[in-house]
């Protein structure tokens, strides 16, 4: 594909890592999200069902990023680690779906899970005793149980989309059988939302950042914690830290928009 010039592109040549450039960029793309109808419904409705965290911010960067995609490949292989309730792959879904972009959508998630244990004397001894248990806290790596298969098909369904579209790899991103399923995959585009302690965050980055293709990007959740600004949540210290690692497997941070940071790899 020829590489046409695109917003996200425009974006990325214009970009500093100062406070004043990272706070005006994502106050510029929350106002194109409530100014765009797609965005703003899809975004809306995420907000009034509880579907999903980050900011409005990101649904415009997932729109430039995409068309970025488009223009330079044509065919799209875009991967999610950490679907949840389905925020970002609808979103995806939707957009390709009004544009006629050639994508197809694959997504890690256990389907399930993982209660905060209840409060009581066990509770506080592993606070105490276990480190792991401490991080895990800090990074918010609880959600509770709920039917998260049905949430996905009636979130898509509310958008006119199929979840079945979707191919998605059951377990966690570290389960030997999710990495058999996509050993032989390779994608333009990878986010990774998932474990985000230090060690879950490196394993996804160990074993999912090899697989994008040259020209292709990784976006990490979570990774902004060391960048200036001051008007967005910056997330997780254990995750920005685990970033460091993507440098030495070619790739270098292009922009960041809030607390998602985009990486691109080299060609």
């Amino acid at each position: 594909m020829t590489h046409c010039s695109s917003a996200f592109s425009r974006q990325v040549a214009a970009y500093t890592n100062t406070a004043a450039h990272n706070d005006r960029l994502f106050a510029e793309c929350a106002a194109a999200t409530a100014a765009h109808p797609l965005l703003a419904r899809h975004r809306a409705h995420v907000e009034r069902h509880q579907l999903g965290y980050g900011d409005p911010a990101f649904h415009a960067m997932w729109l430039n990023l995409l068309e970025a995609a488009h223009l330079r490949f044509g065919h799209v292989e875009a991967l999610e680690i950490g679907v949840f309730k389905g925020q970002v792959i609808s979103l995806w879904a939707l957009l390709a779906r009004h544009h006629a972009w050639d994508l197809r959508i694959h997504a890690v998630s256990p389907l399930a899970g993982k209660p905060m244990p209840p409060q009581g004397l066990w509770r506080s001894l592993r606070y105490r005793l276990s480190s792991r248990f401490r991080e895990q806290v800090a990074v918010g790596n609880f959600h509770p149980e709920e039917n998260y298969a049905e949430l996905l098909h009636a979130h898509f369904a509310a958008h006119d989309l199929s979840f079945d579209a979707v191919r998605l790899v059951r377990g966690y991103s570290t389960d030997p059988a999710v990495l058999a399923a996509l050993a032989q995959d390779r994608f333009h585009l990878v986010y990774i939302d998932g474990d985000h302690t230090y060690a879950g965050a490196l394993a996804d980055i160990e074993n999912f950042a090899p697989k994008v293709v040259p020209g292709g990007w990784l976006v990490m959740d979570d990774a902004a914690y060391h960048h200036p600004g001051s008007t967005f949540w910056k997330g997780f210290e254990p995750v920005a830290r685990a970033t460091l690692r993507l440098p030495e497997l070619g790739f270098v941070n292009v922009i960041n928009i809030g607390h998602n940071c985009v990486f691109q790899r080299g060609e």
